[in-house]
């Protein structure tokens, strides 16, 4: 833990609990930008709060630091997290919720701020940066954030970034990688297994059995890997399943709110494989004309899995997204943890639930009216049209194909996403021809 006598910042003593080795090479790394580049579970967080701590402490009475999320709703629930748990609890009471920043003994100010509109940022000056996820903010926070390096302290000016992997990315281009890394950078490269005894039991063990070999070396050990064309498996034929809805039986759905051309999918579950029963592909419509139009489908809804930053968009009303949508009688909810943000990871349990790597018959399904839809923006369209950008992990995002997939990944991720892989029920009868008002039960 890190202890500190309230006089000056130069007494704080900076005693963390032993790192591990690749924690150690972040803590001691004296280039002017580090990158500690780990799998989901790996110590990033833990590191970067530590390192911040250290910085704060170096730079002495008067300095300024700045951490940077993607969003403000990651700060708090991700930096935010781990500062109450390593920072000093004297540090921590000193929380300032307007100006979202901390005070340490001398004066020190450490800034939150998000990455959501880089130009906000500015107006600053600081003497080290840390920057949380840095694939998940845009590419033109690097050059203004660097600009912002230029506070004159007693110690060396460094950023450190802390994150997994996206493929071949901003970050990818400002550090390089392998033997080809950028003057004046370090890369840390750490796997999830390296932390194990700090995570939670069965933790890698659940990720283990959802991941592909390829986005394992990328969400698990913190490597750099390569995708190319169709991001999922789907076959318009094996994935159709003739199904007869009964909407009194509990339902689940994902949304994406897709700047006023939302998406929706409805699913129930058969077994131990989930069929999307339904669909909302409108366009042009306000978030409390979506409520409307989702409650007047009558389905017996359980939870509607929504994108986060539906809590932070204010809708003309003044309210979120997601309060709207909760007014209305849409039980919406969300998670912000890291795990299931991911786009990669609920693309993983979408991809292992259309094509089970045991071999087993598939989880995932459109009822056949659903896989036969002409909508253009509709699921099945969507899925077969849903490709990589370039050689990263990250889909193309077109506002054609990208909506109606985001809204399915969002309730694989939080719904099914939990759960351990389960056996897949056998439904190869349901490839015979038979009567599409014939009901299957669980």
């Amino acid at each position: 833990m890190l202890t500190d006598r309230a006089d000056t910042a130069s007494e704080i003593r900076w005693r963390p609990d032993p790192p591990l080795p690749e924690q150690r090479e972040v803590l001691t790394a004296r280039e002017r930008f580090i990158l500690y580049r780990g799998g989901l579970g790996s110590g990033k967080t833990w590191a970067g709060a530590i390192w911040m701590a250290g910085n704060v402490a170096l730079h002495g009475p008067g300095s300024r630091h700045v951490i940077v999320s993607p969003t403000y709703g990651m700060s708090r629930d991700v930096v935010q997290a781990a500062i109450a748990d390593l920072w000093p609890p004297s540090v921590v009471a000193t929380y300032h919720g307007t100006r979202n920043s901390y005070t340490w003994p001398g004066g020190v100010e450490v800034l939150l701020r998000s990455a959501d509109r880089p130009d906000r940022l500015r107006g600053i000056e600081v003497s080290s940066v840390w920057i949380d996820e840095p694939s998940e903010c845009p590419r033109s926070l690097w050059p203004i954030i660097t600009g912002r390096l230029r506070q004159s302290t007693r110690w060396s000016h460094q950023i450190l970034l802390t994150g997994t992997p996206c493929g071949f990315d901003w970050v990818f281009d400002a550090f390089g990688d392998g033997d080809d890394i950028a003057e004046g950078c370090r890369i840390v490269t750490a796997s999830s297994s390296a932390n194990r005894a700090n995570l939670p039991e069965g933790y890698l063990a659940s990720l283990e059995g959802i991941y592909s070999s390829s986005m394992a070396a990328q969400e698990l050990e913190g490597r750099i890997v390569s995708m190319e064309g169709l991001v999922l498996p789907f076959d318009a034929q094996r994935h159709a399943l003739a199904f007869e809805v009964n909407r009194r039986e509990p339902t689940w759905a994902g949304l994406d709110f897709g700047y006023r051309s939302p998406a929706v999918n409805f699913w129930q579950q058969y077994g131990d494989a989930w069929v999307c029963v339904g669909e909302l592909n409108p366009s042009d419509i306000s978030t409390e004309q979506l409520a409307r139009r989702i409650v007047a489908e009558g389905y017996n809804l359980q939870r509607v899995w929504c994108d986060p930053a539906g809590k932070s968009m204010q809708s003309t009303s003044g309210r979120t997204d997601v309060d709207l949508l909760r007014r209305a009688g849409v039980p919406a909810t969300y998670r912000t943890s890291t795990r299931f943000r991911r786009i990669a990871y609920g693309l993983e349990v979408m991809r292992a639930a259309m094509d089970p790597s045991d071999g087993s018959a598939p989880r995932f399904y459109l009822a056949e009216h659903v896989a036969r839809s002409k909508d253009g923006r509709g699921l099945a369209r969507s899925l077969l049209g849903y490709k990589f950008r370039g050689q990263s992990d990250t889909p193309e995002k077109d506002g054609v194909h990208d909506h109606a997939v985001d809204a399915a990944r969002y309730f694989w991720a939080n719904e099914v996403g939990t759960e351990a892989p389960a056996r897949a029920v056998d439904t190869s009868q349901h490839h015979r021809k038979q009567s599409t008002t014939q009901r299957l039960r669980r």
